[in-house]
């Protein structure tokens, strides 16, 4: 500690020869007092040298003045917008553009307001959202598509219906209450998932279910699938207390490599609002034969030569 101080006050010869003998003395003297004394001194001349730079309170006097310099930026800021820092040498690096997360109010991103009420094993987390796509991967494998519904979101008064994700159940729990159990974790991801269409309506959204996998079928707007509108929990869904996290599951839409969603338009009934879609004739595209047409063909072409039919041909 002696050492330090004396080179301190070798490369600052103006310093108060008492309060360096104090420090001297007193080795007990806190780090504070020796900010205070780097502070007072400090100039923009200052500079470590590499014997100071090597001193064991090198590090401690960097972490120090630091903090020392963080609170003067804030006291310095509230009182002018000049200066916003105590330099501490005359070569500026890139460290002095860090900002304080604390000084901005905000650690950068989009704001996605408040938690959407509901149980606490339902927030939008990473330990929720994993465990529940694992649920959702278990009662699938155990129950087939049948135990799964397609779970579409929109606005209220929109006919745009954005494909959100997919949700499983045991068998014990009902289509409305696999959803209302899951309601803040799949209305939370699709207020994230599409932030400018969904977002604005969040804590209103409409959640709607379609047969699972049966996104094909609605592609083509065929009349055979019909949205059901879901309720929400707070509208008379009732037994969600004694359905435990592990009896459903929920397995959001992901976007990979600039996709952008999958949507469809229906109207209040969820029927599809456009005529369905079908392939003509010329817009069927060839394709291999599958097993069962190969094993055909092989018969049929069983003991006869292969030439001689090419030759006739």
């Amino acid at each position: 500690f002696s050492s330090f101080i004396l080179q301190f006050s070798h490369l600052h010869p103006h310093t108060s020869p008492p309060l360096t003998a104090m420090l001297i003395s007193s080795p007990t003297a806190s780090a504070a007092a020796l900010m205070c004394l780097v502070i007072i001194s400090a100039d923009e001349s200052f500079a470590f040298s590499p014997s100071l730079a090597r001193s064991p309170f090198a590090s401690l006097l960097a972490r120090d003045s630091s903090t020392c310099t963080t609170r003067q930026s804030r006291a310095t800021t509230t009182s002018t917008s000049t200066s916003t820092s105590l330099p501490l040498s005359s070569s500026s690096s890139k460290w002095d553009n860090l900002v304080d997360e604390d000084e901005n109010g905000s650690g950068g991103g989009l704001d996605f307001g408040e938690e959407l009420p509901g149980p606490r094993d339902m927030r939008y987390i990473e330990f929720n959202i994993g465990r529940q796509n694992r649920n959702f991967v278990d009662i699938r494998t155990a129950g087939g598509p049948e135990m799964t519904l397609d779970v579409y979101s929109r606005k209220p008064g929109d006919n745009a219906f954005w494909f959100t994700g997919k949700v499983a159940r045991v068998s014990d729990v009902t289509p409305e209450q696999v959803v209302a159990r899951q309601w803040s974790l799949i209305e939370t991801h699709a207020a994230r998932l599409r932030p400018i269409e969904l977002y604005p309506g969040r804590g209103k959204l409409e959640l709607w279910t379609a047969p699972g996998d049966s996104e094909m079928d609605v592609a083509y707007n065929r009349p055979t699938v019909q949205f059901v509108k879901m309720k929400r929990p707070e509208e008379g869904v009732e037994g969600l207390d004694a359905i435990k996290p592990g009896f459903v599951g929920f397995q959001g839409e992901i976007y990979e490599g600039g996709e952008d969603g999958f949507r469809t338009w229906r109207n209040d009934d969820g029927m599809p609002s456009q005529p369905e879609i079908t392939a003509t004739p010329e817009e069927v595209v060839e394709r291999a034969p599958n097993d069962t047409e190969m094993e055909k063909i092989q018969e049929m072409l069983k003991g006869k030569d292969l030439n001689e039919l090419f030759d006739n041909e």
